[in-house]
């Protein structure tokens, strides 16, 4: 069935990891994701799923929010068919939250043959009480790195701000 297979690779194409620890939004096969959408649309010319109005997906503990998502397929190699994620879209008030990590941003793209995601717009990351801001957030999934381009300020700089709240609970 066409709409479950892009369902799963949507799922899989949104490996948003939080960059402040390891969680990541992996689909497998075990684990189901739920989806809401206001609108569906398949554009098999152009070889796109795209998802609008209050669009969420959830699995376990890892949840996506944003107001469209677009999932553009490439064709694969063995089987010829346009089953091969490409690109993930999530534009409009990006919310990504999973255990105690929240992500948001004006817009996420992941792009597969780099395994690169990024966040653009008001980049806010929050892991418990630790917030850090930036205006572009560029992560590598496969590899765990990622750089935070700083929010401009008055004249040509730019910086990244935040704040760290050490862990109260240790012993020192």
């Amino acid at each position: 069935m066409q709409i479950n297979k892009t369902v799963w690779v949507v799922g899989a194409a949104m490996v948003l990891a939080a960059p402040m620890a390891s969680a990541q939004f992996v689909a497998t096969k075990e684990d189901p994701i739920a989806y809401a959408a206001d609108t569906f649309e398949a554009d098999e010319s152009n070889h796109t799923a795209t998802f609008t109005g209050s669009v969420e997906f959830l699995q376990k503990t890892s949840r996506l929010r944003s107001d469209k998502m677009t999932v553009t397929y490439g064709q694969n190699q063995t089987t010829g068919k346009w089953d091969e994620l490409s690109t993930a879209e999530a534009i409009g008030n990006v919310y990504y939250v999973v255990d105690d990590q929240v992500m948001t941003g004006s817009r996420a793209v992941y792009t597969k043959s780099t395994d690169t995601l990024v966040l653009t717009g008001n980049v806010v990351l929050k892991q418990g009480q630790n917030v850090m801001e930036g205006s572009r957030l560029v992560y590598n999934v496969g590899a765990k790195k990622s750089t935070m381009d700083g929010v401009p300020t008055t004249g040509s700089k730019s910086r990244v701000r935040g704040v760290f709240y050490p862990d109260q609970g240790k012993s020192q």
